[in-house]
């Protein structure tokens, strides 16, 4: 294992600590979320209430774990060849 592999390899266990230490306030941001989003609570249609709400959506949304989109690369071309490509997830 070079360097780039272990430079690598730590920031993807940074990445998955990052996001275990942040379960427990997304948890507690889904609530407050749930809570202002509300129609039958008097605070979800004041100004406070609805930033309140936006910040919470944006919490989400930046902390949401999003899937690897597929490159859709059917073939290459190497020197006037056309290769196959099979796309591999590791």
């Amino acid at each position: 294992m070079d360097l780039r592999d272990f430079i690598q390899v730590s920031y993807y266990h940074l990445y998955e600590l990052n996001h275990a230490a942040l379960s427990p306030m997304r948890a507690a941001v889904d609530v407050t979320l749930l809570y202002f989003k509300n129609p039958l609570n008097p605070a979800a249609h004041t100004p406070a209430g609805r930033n309140v709400a936006a910040a919470c959506e944006l919490f989400e949304r930046v902390t949401r774990r999003y899937g690897k989109p597929s490159f859709g690369l059917d073939s290459v071309q190497v020197s006037g060849v056309h290769v196959p490509v099979h796309e591999e997830v590791v």
